[in-house]
């Protein structure tokens, strides 16, 4: 936790900054169009839900019915404060540019003013008035052709967090914010509750299981009749079938076990490992003062 008025620039930077999708630049494509996002009224009409978050490199970030949105910083509605603490830093100047731009795109109708509103999404204060002539302030200060005033990550709207954990787990695409952690939760954190992990990974299984179901109750069916059941590759086929279903449950259970047994280790010892770390760090801070 870093107040502003102990560290503004570190406090801007963590409001601001997009470093984790900048580094997987290269393979956005991957994850989200390069195209404006979808306003918020057409968010509504995909069924998503509007989830805040206070990070900006969860901003416009999607995941089944959810949309996470960072809620506009009241201090980029400033123009004092943008000459004083943003255009100074390219960075900065940049990230804050970008969430400006995405924000356009979000609130583009009066409809989508009401639910940014009801959402928490804007300062309080800011009516429709006031933010079509500040958007278009905005839009005919940025460069919308080369998108060289915004960071890289606001070339590409809406991305796709399941795509993003793909690019986050696979240590060749940016192995300097690669981790073993990153393998277990992804781009984003969620749960970690098993039953919620394995219902998210795991869900497929059961899918399986009933047409291997389906194809089981098919052979018993076709070997209770005359023809079938005198016809010895019918019957053999039968048994493959029975035997390779086997397999692939008692498979399936053994993954299962044992993602669950790494899973309760990576957790335990990573719990006592971060609380050995902070104990050390408290006492360390304990004894210079």
């Amino acid at each position: 936790l870093v107040l502003p008025s102990q560290d503004l620039n570190t406090y801007l930077a963590n409001e601001l900054s997009t470093r984790r999708l900048s580094r997987l630049h290269k393979y956005l494509w991957l994850a989200g169009l390069p195209v404006p996002a979808r306003p918020l009224h057409r968010q509504r009409l995909m069924n998503r839900a509007v989830v805040v978050t206070e990070r900006a490199d969860e901003h416009l970030v999607w995941h089944e019915h959810r949309v996470f949105v960072k809620p506009l910083p009241a201090f980029l509605l400033c123009h004092g404060f943008w000459e004083t603490y943003l255009c100074g830093d390219r960075h900065l100047h940049a990230s804050a540019c970008g969430m400006l731009l995405s924000y356009v795109w979000l609130v583009a109708h009066r409809s989508d003013f009401g639910i940014a509103a009801a959402e928490g999404l804007m300062p309080p204060g800011v009516t429709w008035e006031r933010w079509t002539a500040f958007a278009r302030e905005v839009l005919g200060a940025l460069d919308l052709e080369t998108m060289g005033d915004v960071d890289p990550r606001y070339q590409y709207g809406e991305l796709r967090l399941s795509r993003l954990d793909m690019l986050t787990r696979w240590p060749l695409v940016a192995p300097e914010m690669w981790s073993p952690r990153s393998i277990v939760d992804g781009y984003m954190s969620s749960s970690t509750w098993y039953t919620a992990f394995f219902e998210r990974h795991f869900g497929w299984l059961l899918v399986g299981f009933v047409y291997v179901s389906v194809i089981l109750s098919a052979l018993q069916v076709g070997l209770s009749t005359d023809v079938l059941s005198a016809n010895s590759d019918f019957q053999n086929f039968g048994l493959g079938v029975t035997v390779a279903g086997l397999v692939a449950l008692c498979l399936a259970l053994g993954s299962i076990i044992l993602v669950w047994v790494v899973l309760f280790c990576y957790h335990l010892l990573s719990t006592i490992a971060f609380d050995r770390r902070t104990r050390l760090e408290r006492a360390k801070k304990g004894q210079e003062k």
